[in-house]
């Protein structure tokens, strides 16, 4: 472990983060901590060795030398190779000796807080025993989560406790009482999907619904990767639902910074389209596509006779016979890494397929995209669902009663974004960006007020510890 601050708490505020170990918390985690350093606050950032190695050149790009990276090994685990370190390269079948290993910090992570004495523990649902570490060492503690208020509400609603044996699809199904919306829903075959998440991956372990649950008793407050112009009404429930304190934090969108130089070849095509006639296509880094639903995506987007360009993952990369050469100029599949900021900026792009991941969500309703949601898994759906039903700024792909993309679905609902059919979506999603353009991102925005408040909340948490500790003192 780096060398810590002094054993002692002092007036400046001391923040210690701990993400998740996947790379889409631990990127939500920098953003925050960046945020609130430039705020004044002292910051910790916690991890494993790999996961601050590839951290550290954010840091060191937005130029915060204040933030200090603290590492601790990943404890070994029979079985679970010494290389991962996230779940970006985990195969299914190894979860749960990573979520084993995961829980091993625990011990070293409360000598870590005697060391430091942080104010305050921000951590990630998934190791719940953050909180009560913080607690321990007379830290304030607060569960950030890194997906948005409508999914959340629903999946850590404590209901699902009830269910402690026999839970059903029908049962996931039906929404919590009182939830906001009846329109976002899971479809059945979404819901048997999910079932798994529910059942301990092992005797002895716990299920993931019950570490977020156990998470929401540890902590203090909860704040949320979300802003009230788009999920007031689900920040408000969770609040009610769990009797914690929900504070939105914003959308935590890093600064655009160009990347033009990353890869020309794919910008160089994106000059030469025509303005807002190209959708742009990505199903994240952790959505592994069958060869299946590679053909009928490939195959809908041909028939569509609409540009695009496709950024397909590396480990899954496959495109039918034929397909290249017929699609020819009109279309471009990258294999892997993309500069997806670059692209969903430039004015030629006018649709964004994808997952519905809460931060590709985000980036492309901060550029006023129309949405043709994908959803994967998880809260994907829930996201879906909030951007079509809801918000009203994209079409969701029809599939049928088993779930599986078909060909003529995927071309329908490109052709329902690009042509006259889709003019009040695009005029709503268009709606959506000049609000993030115009309110919230803009300096002195809403983005910056949710910042300010969060810090006083914390400052106050840090008050109130203080209080804590001199009457426990005096007694």
């Amino acid at each position: 472990m780096e060398e810590g601050y002094q054993n002692n708490r002092d007036e400046q505020l001391h923040v210690l983060m701990f993400p998740w170990l996947a790379h889409g918390h631990i990127s939500a985690y920098a953003e925050l901590s960046i945020r609130l350093a430039q705020q004044g606050t002292k910051v910790s950032f916690f991890s494993t060795p790999l996961n601050i190695a590839k951290i550290k050149p954010l840091f060191a790009s937005r130029q915060i030398p204040s933030i200090q990276l603290l590492q601790i090994p990943l404890p070994k685990v029979a079985g679970l190779p010494p290389e991962i370190e996230s779940t970006s390269n985990l195969p299914k079948h190894l979860t749960h000796l990573f979520d084993r290993a995961l829980d091993g910090l625990e011990a070293p992570f409360e000598k870590l807080l005697a060391d430091i004495c942080p104010d305050c523990v921000i951590f990630d649902f998934m190791q719940w025993w953050a909180g009560r570490a913080a607690a321990k060492f007379g830290a304030a503690s607060i569960a950030f989560s890194t997906f948005g208020a409508t999914f959340i509400s629903w999946g850590m609603h404590p209901v699902w406790r009830q269910y402690k044996n026999g839970l059903t699809a029908e049962d996931l199904v039906e929404e919590p009482r009182d939830y906001p919306s009846r329109s976002v829903t899971l479809r059945l075959y979404e819901a048997a999907g999910a079932l798994f998440v529910h059942s301990a991956p092992e005797p002895g372990a716990i299920s993931y619904p019950e570490r977020c649950l156990r998470g929401l008793d540890a902590c203090d407050i909860v704040a949320v990767k979300t802003c009230a112009e788009l999920e007031g009404k689900y920040v408000e429930y969770f609040g009610k639902v769990t009797g914690k304190p929900v504070v939105p934090l914003g959308p935590l969108l890093s600064p655009h910074v160009s990347e033009r130089n990353a890869d020309s070849d794919v910008m160089t095509w994106l000059d030469k389209q025509s303005p807002s006639s190209v959708v742009y296509v990505s199903f994240g880094s952790q959505c592994f596509l069958s060869r299946e639903e590679i053909a009928e995506v490939a195959l809908g987007l041909e028939a569509s006779w609409q540009p695009f360009l496709w950024a397909l993952d590396s480990d899954s990369f496959w495109v039918p016979e034929g397909f290249v050469e017929r699609v020819g100029e009109r279309g471009v599949v990258v294999r892997g890494w993309v500069p997806q900021r670059e692209i969903l900026v430039h004015p030629s792009i006018v649709g964004f397929m994808t997952h519905c991941g809460w931060n590709s969500v985000m980036e492309g309703m901060s550029n006023g995209l129309s949405f043709i949601a994908s959803p994967m898994q998880f809260d994907q759906c829930h996201n879906a669902r909030l951007v079509v039903e809801e918000l009203k700024a994209g079409v969701e792909v029809g599939r049928g009663k088993d779930g599986v993309f078909q060909r003529e679905e995927i071309c329908k609902a490109v052709r329902m974004i690009t042509e006259d059919e889709g003019k009040e979506i695009r005029a709503k999603a268009r709606e959506i960006g000049q609000m993030f353009k115009n309110k919230i991102l803009k300096d002195e925005g809403t983005q910056d007020e949710y910042m300010t408040q969060f810090v006083k909340h914390l400052e106050l948490l840090k008050a109130n510890g203080k209080l804590r500790t001199d009457k426990e003192i005096r007694h």
